[in-house]
């Protein structure tokens, strides 16, 4: 038997008419295209029906319900914000309000020796400048404008934590939701920075608190390029807060009590994860619409909740839209079952291709070498560095290097391959893991 009718992208039709030029007797050829062609096609046809059925049932036993719970980010400009977009949100409610600066509260914040943070920006630029620009030793020559005089000021920069704590605290939520944890592709979040102001000491500008700040420029020098105000990550988690919809009904163990969300004031086809992680909760779970949760409270509360809004069949953002979710394949799901199985190159480059970068950077190869590479070629970070009660493996300082493929020339390079790079590090404690490019 042909060795390539195995193959998925074989076409039968196509098959049968090279065999048909293969015979030269006319009244064979049409037997053959007769009867056997086309038992043949209606077998094959037949078949590959079934096969995809089987397919789809084995995935319907085995899928996880982890890209129920994929978390999306991607970056927008307050120009271009869709208040009435239903799928992603602000990270940062604030974010979207019309802040102003009061000269007497930058007078008390620097009169204290503090800077006074302004806002925040974004950098597009890859890893290597994103690290140069984070020294907050550095100064920036700039000047404030107001309504009476032009002052000339310092400033400086500080990486946002807010976004990446944010994140920090969404996984505390999985873990007080029973649900395993998936890295967050949050490479926009690591490259967000807070201006300060830093008044020199002969500054003038306090002094004068009746006048309004109209223009506050900043020279960035050679990041002015790469620098990008007014820009806000967005992310698809809606939040909310919803009490205890009848009275908590006791549990036959006496100790606890089920609080009970009506299933008319959530969305039936969206997860939902309870953020209130000061309280113990024991279970969770949904029961015919209704959201259960099972915890010692035993008055009706206020619960804090994150929506996870679907992903719609089209997406239109100003940047890419990155996310944490498996292909929706066999092998992605597969992977989500086995993957604390993984020993292999091969194993590897299937779970790595299970998700959706392929457009960015493809794997090639992985090496394990006895010593770590210098600092400054070490192009990735880990996107769970927040994870401080992990248990490793022995004390082995074997180093494994994960080796990738530039399918493009993109600034988010370095920061999907941490992301990738992440993901493998859970998988194998017992080295240090990093990524670099062929």
């Amino acid at each position: 038997m042909d060795k390539r009718i195995f193959e998925p992208d074989f076409n039968m039709e196509d098959y049968i008419d090279k065999r048909l030029l293969e015979i030269e007797s006319l009244k064979d050829k049409v037997v053959f295209k007769e009867v056997v062609g086309k038992l043949m096609l209606e077998l094959f046809e037949y078949t590959q029906k079934e096969y995809q059925g089987l397919e789809k049932r084995v995935l319907r036993e085995f899928q996880s319900k982890q890209n129920d719970y994929a978390i999306y980010l991607t970056l927008t400009d307050l120009e271009h914000y869709d208040a009435t977009d239903l799928f992603m949100n602000p990270m940062r409610e604030s974010d979207v309000e019309e802040k102003e600066i009061e000269l007497e509260s930058l007078w008390e914040c620097v009169k204290g020796g503090e800077p006074y943070r302004l806002y925040t920006i974004y950098l597009e630029a890859n890893i290597q400048k994103v690290r140069e620009f984070s020294d907050e030793n550095r100064r920036y020559k700039g000047v404030i404008r107001t309504d009476k005089k032009e002052y000339s000021v310092l400033f400086l920069v500080k990486k946002n934590r807010d976004y990446l704590d944010m994140i920090q605290e969404l996984y505390h939520i999985f873990g007080s939701n029973y649900l395993p944890w998936m890295t967050v592709c949050s490479a926009y979040l690591h490259k967000m920075f807070d201006v300060y102001l830093v008044l020199p000491e002969d500054c003038e500008l306090c002094e004068n608190q009746e006048e309004m700040i109209q223009e506050i420029r900043v020279d960035f020098e050679e990041y002015q390029a790469s620098v990008r105000y007014q820009y806000i990550p967005l992310w698809n988690l809606t939040a909310f807060t919803e009490k205890t919809s009848t009275y908590p009904d006791p549990c036959i163990d006496k100790i606890n009590y089920e609080h009970r969300i009506f299933a008319h004031r959530l969305d039936a086809n969206s997860q939902y994860l309870i953020c209130n992680t000061d309280i113990e909760i024991t279970n969770i779970r949904r029961l015919e619409g209704d959201l259960i949760m099972t915890c010692p409270v035993k008055d009706p509360c206020n619960w804090r909740i994150y929506r996870i809004n679907k992903k719609p069949e089209k997406l239109k953002y100003l940047y890419p839209v990155l996310s944490n979710q498996y292909q929706e394949s066999f092998v992605g799901s597969i992977n989500q079952m086995y993957q604390k199985s993984v020993k292999t190159k091969s194993e590897i480059a299937r779970l790595i291709a299970s998700f959706q970068y392929e457009d960015y950077i493809t794997f090639e190869e992985v090496k394990v070498q006895n010593r770590k590479p210098e600092k400054k070629k070490i192009l990735t970070y880990s996107m769970d560095d927040f994870i401080k009660d992990e248990i490793r493996i022995g004390t082995s300082q074997q180093t494994m290097i994960l080796y990738f493929k530039q399918r493009k020339q993109d600034y988010l390079n370095e920061d999907i391959m941490s992301f990738l790079v992440t993901q493998i590090q859970k998988l194998f404690p017992e080295y240090y893991c990093v990524g670099m490019f062929l």
